[in-house]
């Protein structure tokens, strides 16, 4: 189960590889974690749902999620409903949670995200994502282009 160590310890070796700390690692009331930007870009939320350690940190990582942060979560869980998506959890206008396996797949309030991430809700970068799908490419009316993977 992932603790407080084994988020520490990821943190540490983003920040070795380059990453800088838009929040530092601290208790919450859902737990425990921390936010980093990768050299690239890429915002990376390490938590625990544990506030305590119950050993050593095992560098095991529990679930990975990949949060889009939207503007209108109804509209937006529709799109992917439509595009063969179905959701696992949905949280009216707030919050979806898609069956996609061991990879999750969440469509957040983009300002709640982005409070929750430390940054500004306007969001600069890339919105392009490459997944593992029979769907096609397309994108969605925040922006993001799903592509499958090039065989």
């Amino acid at each position: 189960m992932t603790q407080p160590s084994t988020v520490n310890s990821l943190i540490d070796s983003t920040l070795n590889s380059g990453a800088t700390v838009l929040k530092p690692a601290a208790k919450s009331l859902w737990g425990y974690g921390g936010v980093v930007r990768a050299p690239h870009g890429t915002i990376w939320t390490v938590a625990s749902s544990s506030k305590k350690d119950t050993g050593p940190a095992s560098r095991q990582i529990d679930v990975i999620v990949l949060q889009l942060g939207v503007t209108d979560v109804a509209a937006s869980k529709q799109f992917y409903l439509d595009h063969g998506l179905t959701a696992a959890k949905s949280y009216g206008s707030r919050y979806v949670e898609f069956n996609t396996g061991t990879i999750k797949l969440t469509l957040d309030k983009r300002g709640a995200l982005a409070k929750t991430a430390g940054v500004s809700p306007d969001g600069t970068g890339s919105r392009r994502l490459v997944i593992g799908s029979d769907a096609g490419a397309f994108t969605d009316s925040d922006g993001f282009v799903l592509e499958p993977p090039l065989d």
